[in-house]
């Protein structure tokens, strides 16, 4: 990956780029000045076609957001594309709530521009030197969707996995809304959701294991 220079992401259609995603686009609703501290922390960055952005086990500590083209998201088991990620859309998520490397390997199916975030901003979660109470907030309400989203994704794809019973068990915040107590939550549901879908991955990639030994 190559970082592009101040110059290059000071365009006026990189700016549309980035605003123009639910996360930067709440932020800047907010707070516009929230919005350019978190710029003057991010990078931004482009790689070409075929080049590996994440690779599973790595443990850097980066939330990317896709701003221009397409990415494929890889087991190692296998070379089957798992997902796609389309402009728009957050990845990375996973190990940033659990601290674990990276459990899948992401790749640029073309010439894509990625905005990177260092997650250390956000892990100190009652910090608001840095961040606002309602940036954190709008951060984990965004993980907690993409994490929640990933385990609607399996449970759609294999609805008799017994997993599914432990997702439907996980507390869902009911109190007041924009306060630290939902911040909170948000990041204590973030993690247990993301512990539920580690073990269920593990799961799939055992079963996986298994088919291979059996052919």
């Amino acid at each position: 990956m190559q970082k592009l220079s101040k110059i290059e992401y000071s365009t006026e259609a990189l700016q549309r780029l980035v605003r123009s995603v639910t996360f930067f686009k709440d932020i800047v609703q907010v707070n516009p000045s929230q919005f350019d501290l978190l710029l003057s922390v991010s990078e931004f960055v482009q790689a070409q076609a075929g080049e590996t952005v994440l690779q599973k086990g790595n443990q850097d500590q980066v939330l990317y957001f896709l701003l221009k083209g397409q990415m494929s998201v890889f087991s190692e088991d296998d070379g089957d594309s798992l997902n796609i990620i389309n402009p728009g859309e957050v990845f990375g998520a996973l190990s940033m709530v659990t601290g674990r490397g990276r459990s899948a390997t992401v790749k640029a199916e073309t010439d894509v521009v990625l905005l990177g975030i260092d997650f250390k901003y956000f892990r100190e979660v009652e910090d608001f030197s840095l961040f606002s109470m309602e940036t954190k907030l709008i951060a984990y309400r965004m993980m907690l969707h993409n994490i929640r989203w990933n385990l609607e994704l399996n449970k759609m794809q294999d609805p008799e996995n017994p997993l599914n019973k432990k997702l439907l068990k996980l507390p869902i915040y009911k109190g007041e809304k924009g306060d630290k107590e939902e911040l909170l939550a948000l990041h204590e549901q973030s993690r247990l959701l993301a512990e539920l879908l580690c073990e269920w991955n593990d799961s799939k990639n055992v079963h996986r294991k298994n088919i291979l030994t059996q052919i």
